[in-house]
């Protein structure tokens, strides 16, 4: 990584003083895009893992169900269409190039590809499985089949989430070389996922730094443009939002953020600041847009991509520079936190606020449909406190808490019984 001091100016900015240094960095991720690398905005890189070493990432929050695919390097997931999990010594695969492909959301991280095939008349399915609300176990009901980086397929059920863990089984077509697997979430604690290979058959601490210590993640995705498109780009942590702005004449000098709302959509940054031109053969940048980053501390970053070198070196260039600092830690107080109890809830839910600050917090309980059952405004303190929300007359399934409060945002999966 290479940064070259650019500029030094002395603004007022939120509630605070802040000598703004304008920063260029390069990001690598090597030739042919061979790497991932996570990113901290405040310390620069934080680690770099090959990006071909995984081909299945398991969600790894308190109860995360999401199981995500590499499908930006070449990994496929088709969800068995003749049957259930009960066919698996009979998978036919005749005619697999007519199935439909299942990707991972490009806008969140969690909502993998195997949590697509959900069956919308089910409130306790979750796309790869049902969970049981007495025995809070979520039992595997689907076949997939799996295309690997190296072109050949698996078939592939996820058996449980229990205890903590995933237990999946995976085959050759025919049946033969039946491995089972599991991934253990306590094995892997401060990152956002374990990982698996299934060409190596082993589980993969992939993750080369806790999940509060990065703020953006580059390498391959897949996007909608609208059909799927393998694509190189930046995508934000889960507890990183952004805003873009475009039509920037002065983007240099530009730090109007302060009326622009902020979105947890991972690919706003994305890859489309950024066009190959065939008569040179050279990535063209936008040059009028502008980002802006909140992390999950607090702080505001102004990031302007510069330059993409291609697969012939993997090579993001940017600027970035600290123009906000109301982070909680830099002003005394610990980090904000937000915890739903107990998971599952059949009764109330309490929603544990830990330094959210004594301003208005909006909570938010949606359904799978993305509907808001529960919404209301509540008065926050500066350290702990506990709002309780009755849920008794919700309807059993799987739903979204969302706490808000205008400078940290949460979303916490809940189950209802």
């Amino acid at each position: 990584m290479k940064k070259t001091l650019l500029y030094t100016a002395l603004f007022f900015a939120g509630s605070q003083f802040i000598n703004a240094q304008s920063v260029s960095e390069t990001v690598s991720i090597g030739a042919n895009y061979s790497n991932e690398t996570w990113y901290s905005l405040e310390n620069g890189e934080q680690g770099t893992a090959s990006a071909s070493a995984w081909d299945l990432s398991f969600d790894l929050s308190g109860f995360g169900t999401s199981i995500r695919i590499n499908s930006g390097n070449g990994v496929m997931l088709y969800a068995y269409p003749n049957g259930d999990i009960t066919d698996w010594t009979t998978v036919d695969t005749t005619g697999i190039t007519s199935w439909d492909a299942q990707y991972n959301d490009e806008t969140t991280w969690f909502n993998g590809a195997f949590d697509k095939n959900v069956n919308p008349n089910d409130p306790f399915d979750v796309g790869w499985g049902t969970y049981d609300m007495n025995t809070h176990v979520i039992s595997g009901d689907s076949i997939f089949i799996i295309k690997l980086m190296d072109d050949s397929y698996r078939k592939l059920r996820i058996d449980d989430m229990s205890n903590g863990a995933f237990n999946f089984t995976f085959a050759m077509l025919d049946g033969t070389d039946e491995t089972q697997a599991s991934v253990t979430k306590a094995d892997y604690q401060d990152k956002l996922f374990g990982y698996y290979s299934i060409q190596n058959e082993s589980a993969v601490d992939h993750e080369p730094v806790a999940v509060e210590n990065w703020d953006l993640f580059f390498g391959k995705y897949t996007g909608f443009i609208p059909t799927p498109y393998n694509l190189t780009g930046i995508i934000a942590g889960p507890n990183t939002e952004v805003v873009q702005i475009d039509g920037v004449t002065d983007v240099a000098n530009y730090n109007d953020w302060g009326a622009e709302t902020f979105t947890t959509d991972i690919s706003t940054i994305g890859a489309d600041w950024k066009e190959f031109d065939m008569g040179t053969y050279e990535y063209n940048v936008v040059n009028d847009r502008v980002y802006f980053v909140k992390t999950q501390v607090g702080d505001v970053w102004k990031v302007i991509p510069t330059g993409f070198g291609g697969s012939s070196d993997g090579n993001f260039e940017f600027t970035k520079e600290k123009i906000s600092a109301l982070s909680l830690d830099e002003n005394g107080l610990e980090k904000a936190e937000v915890l739903v109890y107990p998971n599952p809830a059949s009764d109330k839910v309490s929603v544990l606020l830990n330094n959210m600050e004594a301003k208005v917090i909006s909570v938010q309980i949606l359904n799978m449909q993305g509907q808001i059952v529960f919404e209301k405004n509540l008065v926050g303190k500066s350290n702990f406190d506990v709002k309780n929300i009755p849920v008794h007359a919700f309807g059993s399934g799987v739903y979204q808490v969302k706490v808000d409060n205008g400078t940290h945002r949460f979303n916490q999966k809940l189950m209802i019984k």
